[in-house]
């Protein structure tokens, strides 16, 4: 008995011993990189054979004309090319491409087969985020569509012509948030538009041109309250449209708080929302013998034309070339309420104009007098029919602000 289970073992261990090999050999030659480094060089010796090996007869060659070329090289080539060809169709045609759920085809930002999509699309960007989806057309962005951040948040929503937002759309802050709704032309706000902060409040609402604020519109405050409802050139209001007007025409511009001073023929109002103040005389031609606007002061120490901000006398005279008048000048009434105006922020030229006020109520005060030898340096140009003045420490020096008469009133 023991004898026969002896010659078993040894015969079980004769059979491993035979299928080991075979088992080491099916393991090996059903290994993935085996496989692979098989192909790859019988690829390799496949090219090196046909391209190393010189042709040895003119059998070995195409004749054309005085040319010969290898047949060797040619079939070479035409593989290469084959293998590219097939490369291109399966990553670029609608063949092997895969589409979403809803049936929209999707192509990379940089995708030669873009050019020549149409209709409703989606495209990825560099990194591979949506960064598109939308119509497109003869290789460009055209229609409508949504435009997408790496966040993904929506960027723009709307009407789009060769890439560029044309005609009715929605620009958003990078978080997301609204930040205009309106016309657009070539990527700036153009025509009629809304513009909001990006706590979400209305901050304009009105005319636009080449993205900014131009014609008429009214400002918001934080509140949505309205502060300011006129003309607007280049983003800033034109404060020249005040002159002329009575007070009670102004307050249908001005809408927010204001603080006045005044004297039995003088009336200044800080117009505190908009950084500007105007002073008032009484018409002796109106039969109301109410207060006129004849001259509006702007607490800012740039002055802005179109895109250009001028903040140096030099600029100024480049601007609006030389000057009408320069000199040394006492303060007048307007001119120490806007000193003082400035120096509760900062210290503005010589500091405050002394002054000595009445407070009728919080926010009216009755002027008995103010230090008339207080001295500043004025550069006046002329432009139009509109005189702006631009007030200096001293001479040479950068102005601290400026005001806006017409150029014949000589009362300021």
């Amino acid at each position: 008995m023991g004898e026969g289970f002896g010659l078993l073992n040894i015969l079980i261990q004769t059979i491993k011993s035979k299928m080991t090999g075979l088992v080491t050999k099916f393991r090996l030659y059903t290994n993935w990189n085996f496989i692979k480094t098989k192909i790859v060089v019988r690829i390799r010796d496949f090219f090196a054979n046909m391209i190393g090996v010189k042709p040895r007869n003119k059998e070995d060659y195409y004749t054309i004309g005085r040319w010969m070329f290898s047949k060797r090289l040619l079939y070479a080539l035409v593989i290469i090319v084959g293998v590219l060809s097939i490369w291109y169709i399966s990553s670029e045609t609608t063949l092997f491409r895969k589409f979403s759920e809803d049936g929209i085809q999707t192509y990379k930002y940089n995708s030669v087969r873009l050019r020549t999509a149409k209709g409703r699309v989606r495209i990825t960007g560099k990194s591979g985020y949506l960064a598109y989806d939308g119509t497109v057309e003869k290789g460009y962005v055209t229609g409508d569509g949504t435009l997408y951040n790496k966040d993904g948040n929506v960027v723009y929503k709307g009407a789009f012509l060769q890439n560029k937002y044309e005609g009715f759309g929605t620009q958003n802050y990078d978080s997301g948030v609204l930040k205009y709704k309106g016309a657009f032309h070539e990527n700036l706000y153009e025509g009629d538009g809304v513009l909001y902060r990006e706590d979400g409040t209305t901050e304009y609402n009105g005319e636009f041109s080449e993205g900014m604020k131009n014609g008429h519109g009214t400002l918001f405050d934080t509140g949505e309250n309205e502060i300011y409802e006129g003309t607007f050139s280049s983003d800033h209001i034109a404060y020249n449209e005040l002159l002329g007007k009575t007070v009670s025409e102004v307050s249908d511009c001005y809408k927010a708080h204001r603080t006045l001073f005044m004297t039995p023929t003088e009336t200044v109002a800080i117009m505190d929302e908009i950084g500007a103040l105007y002073h008032a005389r009484s018409d002796a031609e109106s039969l109301e013998d109410e207060e006129v606007v004849d001259s509006v002061y702007v607490l800012s120490n740039t002055y802005n034309l179109g895109n250009e901000v001028v903040d140096t006398v030099p600029e100024l005279i480049e601007v609006f070339g030389d000057p009408s008048y320069e000199g040394n000048s006492n303060v007048i009434l307007p001119e120490a309420v806007a000193i003082n105006k400035l120096n509760e922020k900062e210290n503005a030229l010589f500091g405050k104009v002394d002054m000595d006020v009445e407070q009728t109520y919080s926010d009216v005060a009755e002027v008995n007098s103010f230090d008339r030898k207080y001295v500043v340096y004025i550069y006046s140009f002329k432009r139009g029919d509109v005189m702006y003045s631009f007030v200096c420490k001293e001479k040479g020096a950068d102005f601290d602000f400026y005001y806006i008469t017409g150029a014949g009133d000589e009362s300021a």
